[in-house]
């Protein structure tokens, strides 16, 4: 099995999402169904983001993205780092 993982690495300002450094979500590639067990809070906005991404890297590499909120009101921006790993890893 394989699967996606973005990772939160910074997060600027206060996130409405709730996402702390560390929190992520994890998609298994075998289904392209989210793993809701293994993820955090899932932000539709930050998944956007996060999608085209996903749907680029091999497993070994990393991408990087950004959620759309510049962090320059109430909300907050979220940086994430993207891998893909296969089971066991």
């Amino acid at each position: 099995m394989s699967k996606t993982i973005a990772r939160a690495t910074r997060v600027t300002g206060t996130c409405n999402a709730g996402y702390e450094t560390g929190d992520r979500i994890v998609v298994d590639r075998d289904t392209a169904c989210i793993d809701t067990e293994a993820s955090d809070q899932l932000c539709i906005f930050a998944l956007g983001a996060i999608l085209s991404s996903m749907c680029r890297i091999e497993p070994g590499q990393t991408a990087f993205a950004s959620c759309p909120d510049p962090a320059t009101g109430l909300g907050g921006n979220v940086r994430f780092e993207i891998v893909e790993v296969e089971d066991g890893q």
